[in-house]
């Protein structure tokens, strides 16, 4: 990409032109506008706030074109690829790794200065004011040091460096009581998560995200051979599956949907040294003079010994204590290794049930 951002697969420089912001418009990867949804009552001491939202997120796009005659095709070719009300992927070539959905909602080309040099300013908005991730070599959940624009990766998400540290999200063999899932956003915002999910209800499954507080449920289902259930966490609909063929499924999706809380910023690179529930690392996690930074990491979770162990104490700024997981402790061993937030599910499927496969279909998220 050289001409500064591609959108619907094109990049700008293919049509003749570059991207030049304005210094307010430079970091389009600033959170869109929020408002926040409060009220107060005369006669009352403060207020009461409900929540907030995000407004669909805007972006200035100010390209410019030289030495190209505006009557042999710039133009043409900036109108066709700009028309009011086209959608498709914006993608910025210092954050390739990630695309907005976005709506072209006005073209301006005033600014012309000759019939060969000009300003173009493209307003798009995205509906969806998230990014979310491309897949780099087939993978966002991790990055190696050899994959491409690692660095930045590294420094902008909270993208783990070891495929060993993935925690699963493709389940096959049936939960028949309550079972602890850790699923993983390295993404700066909350992620909306898809579900698919297989076997016959019973009384129902419940997921219950204890990170956000959130439940899902679903019941009455039955499925078969290539059925599955699929809920998308996006658009909200809920459909039966059978071997590629789609009907809508509302009725089997009792009630709620999932997010990922996001982990970044996580910390990297803390050399430790475990045995059994203490963790001690070489790292300083603490200044003296700020001991109240210690309750951070209690809550946080630490990789160890192959597996991912909740972070119950930390003891002072060089010792952790862990918990157990599964009854199994992490032993004896030394690792550089991050320290992140894992979004913590329940599931629990109720008398009757049988579940073949339950998956988690997520991208990480950004603002």
């Amino acid at each position: 990409m050289t001409g500064g951002f591609s959108f619907c697969g094109v990049d700008i420089a293919d049509i003749g032109l570059e991207y030049a912001p304005e210094n307010k418009d430079t970091y389009v990867f600033s959170p869109g506008a929020e408002n926040v949804h409060e009220e107060t009552f005369g006669g009352h001491d403060g207020g009461y706030v409900y929540g907030s939202y995000k407004q669909p997120k805007e972006f200035i796009l100010r390209c410019y074109y030289e030495d190209e005659h505006i009557a042999r095709g710039v133009m043409a070719r900036a109108h066709a690829l700009f028309k009011v009300g086209k959608s498709g992927l914006l993608i910025f070539k210092r954050r390739p790794w990630c695309y907005y959905y976005a709506t072209v909602t006005n073209f301006n080309h005033d600014e012309m200065y000759n019939y060969q040099n000009g300003i173009i300013v493209i307003t798009m908005k995205a509906y969806y004011p998230y990014a979310r991730s491309v897949e780099i070599n087939g993978r966002m959940l991790y990055n190696l040091p050899t994959d491409p624009y690692h660095e930045e990766i590294m420094a902008n998400t909270g993208v783990l460096d070891k495929a060993e540290q993935v925690p699963q999200t493709t389940f096959t063999s049936p939960p028949v009581s309550p079972r602890e899932i850790l699923l993983y956003n390295p993404g700066t915002e909350r992620a909306k998560v898809s579900i698919v999910i297989a076997g016959t209800a019973g009384d129902g499954v419940t997921i219950y995200n204890k990170t956000t507080d959130q439940l899902c449920r679903y019941v009455a289902f039955s499925t078969s051979g290539n059925e599955y259930i699929y809920t998308d966490g996006i658009n909200g609909k809920t459909v039966k599956d059978t071997s590629g063929n789609r009907t809508l499924a509302f009725l089997y999706h009792d009630y709620g949907f999932i997010d990922l809380e996001s982990s970044f910023p996580i910390k990297r690179n803390v050399f430790v040294s475990y045995n059994g529930e203490t963790v001690t690392t070489t790292n300083i996690l603490f200044d003296d003079g700020a001991y109240y930074l210690k309750d951070w990491y209690v809550g946080k979770y630490i990789y160890l010994g192959n597996n991912w162990f909740k972070i119950r104490e930390c003891t002072n700024e060089h010792t952790l204590k862990v918990q157990s997981r599964n009854g199994t402790l992490p032993g004896t061993g030394k690792y550089m290794t991050p320290i992140v937030l894992m979004n913590e599910l329940i599931v629990t499927p109720t008398q009757g049930t049988s579940i073949s496969k339950l998956s988690f279909i997520y991208k990480p998220t950004f603002a």
